[in-house]
């Protein structure tokens, strides 16, 4: 049932134990969070505390640390924030209130010596194997007694919690609750720079979008901004005292807890308050890779702007942003798939309804897998294309492109580049555009010869029929109407079944002249490097 042996979900009962220790959530971590039990005791407490109108928990920030990706899909799936994946490698400059932690019993201590490292302010509940405590005999060990006892930790030790529990084990464990008080006028706030150890890596240790430095460069200048910004923050809340009357700083106004709360509560406010619009900015800008805006159809940009409200707490890291293009271009041949069905159903059954079905002209029938309604388009399509307002090629003085009109084209560019291996191209819009200037409504692009009519329609001849028929191949595996191993195997290798599919869709010649070619072009893959 657990794939990960150092999983162990936190029972209910002890999960409420350990959240009722504390006294204000605010900005709340669970690093190691698993599936977030402590998170739901969290939120379920503090729906309790509000019927007796006390309210500790009112308005928690709450994040997660998470390394098993399973589990991290199953905390965004409740709604989550995942902050990171790896705790002990975690270096983001955020500033906790709280941070509540079932860390894994086989190396515990470094977990909870890492979260004491980076809150500056605040408190920790943390759930140990006993024995990390009763039996300091390494060195990680003996360091974490000496910080609990210099911090004064309370430490109750706990039989039998686990016994009950989804992951049964009968350890004894030690439940840990430290607070954690500092100060910004009466230090020089030593662990501000805690994400600086990875800011100015040498190049060749860096994380590479295809073959160029643009993320390490990002990475870098986001890891300045926030440096200055920190710098500047801490400079002013340590000198409040003399200049705050005086001057004030602009995230300010964006905190609820100004008038009430004290100097480093203030600070971290604004703090938190400079991380969240500095991230929202940086992360929308890796929108500007190359490697990525060349890939992306308006309707997967909707998709990244989606994705960036759930993710932009997300650190700016290498690691991160890797991860992340990962997982919004890819499974990345299936988001190809996607992108091309969308095209697929542009040119045929989306508008195969209008004018007495006039755009049927632009497929033609064959006996599909298993049905006999299965379509691809022809060499000749027939497109609508929509405008923001009146007609997408005309305007007051004559032939111009709408954009609008220029967008849904450029999607159209994007998916047959899927095909050409990503190589440079003359898109349609510019065709178009240069067209239009010398009054000309006729135009032609690397991949298409275009006629644009005034009624709003734009008349497509495919240009390259390899490409036309590795578009209907992968638009029709997609559709399930050609088996998923079309075009892998020989045609003497067939089913009769399989052969008669292949026959009706592209006649036994093409088959036998493409079997075991690639669909889409090797080299059109995302390249991102370790």
């Amino acid at each position: 049932m657990f794939e990960n042996a150092t999983f162990y979900p936190t029972p209910p009962e002890l999960a409420f134990r350990m959240v009722a220790k504390i006294k204000h959530a605010g900005k709340v971590l669970e690093p190691s969070a698993g599936k977030g039990d402590l998170i739901e005791a969290l939120k379920s407490h503090g729906r309790a505390y509000e019927r007796y109108h006390h309210r500790p928990f009112e308005n928690a920030d709450i994040y997660a640390i998470e390394i098993d990706p399973t589990l991290q899909a199953t905390l965004r799936g409740k709604g989550v924030r995942v902050l990171d994946s790896d705790f002990l490698e975690y270096a983001g400059p955020d500033k906790f209130d709280t941070i509540i932690m079932n860390p894994p019993f086989d190396n515990g201590d470094r977990h909870l010596l890492k979260a004491i490292e980076i809150l500056y302010r605040g408190e920790i509940v943390c759930l140990l194997n006993a024995e990390t405590i009763r039996n300091p005999h390494t060195n990680t060990r003996k360091e974490l007694t000496r910080r609990l006892d210099e911090l004064g930790a309370d430490i109750e030790f706990i039989q039998g919690a686990f016994n009950s529990a989804e992951r049964k084990t009968g350890v004894e464990v030690a439940l840990v609750y430290l607070k954690v008080d500092r100060h910004v006028e009466d230090d020089l706030f030593a662990d501000c720079d805690d994400h600086g150890s990875r800011s100015y890596e040498t190049v060749e240790d860096k994380h590479e979008v295809s073959t160029g430095k643009t993320v390490d460069e990002l990475v870098a200048e986001y890891n300045q901004t926030i440096q200055t910004g920190t710098d500047v923050i801490i400079n002013y809340y340590r000198n409040f005292r003399r200049v705050g009357k005086y001057l004030g700083i602009n995230a300010e106004p964006k905190l609820h807890s100004m008038a009430s709360g004290d100097l480093t509560e203030r600070m971290q406010g604004t703090l938190n308050a400079l991380l969240k619009d500095v991230r929202v900015d940086y992360w929308r800008r890796t929108l500007d890779l190359k490697e990525v805006r060349s890939r992306l159809t308006s309707k997967k940009q909707e998709e990244f702007e989606h994705a960036l409200n759930d993710r932009c707490h997300m650190d700016f890291t290498e690691g991160n942003i890797r991860q992340f293009v990962i997982n919004l271009i890819g499974s990345y041949e299936q988001t190809l798939t996607d992108a091309v069905l969308d095209i697929f159903d542009m040119f045929t059954i989306r508008h195969s309804w209008h004018e007495d079905n006039k755009y049927e002209k632009n497929i033609h029938y064959y006996n599909g897998w298993k049905t006999n309604k299965a379509f691809k388009v022809g060499k000749r399509v027939v497109v609508p294309v929509r405008a923001s307002y009146g007609s997408p090629f005309f305007g007051y003085n004559g032939p111009q492109l709408d954009h609008r009109a220029a967008e849904q084209l450029g999607d159209i560019d994007k998916v047959m580049n899927y095909f050409d291996g990503g190589s440079e191209y003359l898109s349609m819009a510019d065709a178009l555009k240069a067209a239009f200037a010398e009054g000309e409504l006729k135009a032609e692009n690397t991949y298409f010869k275009m006629i644009a009519y005034k009624k709003g329609t734009i008349h497509l001849t495919f240009k390259d029929m390899d490409i036309l028929r590795r578009f209907n191949t992968i638009a029709c595996r997609g559709k399930g109407w050609l088996p998923e191993d079309y075009g892998k195997k020989d045609f003497a290798r067939l089913t009769h079944e399989e052969q008669a599919v292949a026959e009706a869709f592209e006649g036994r010649k093409s088959y036998e002249e493409n079997a075991g070619k690639p669909v889409f072009a090797p080299h059109s893959r995302l390249q991102i490097v370790a």
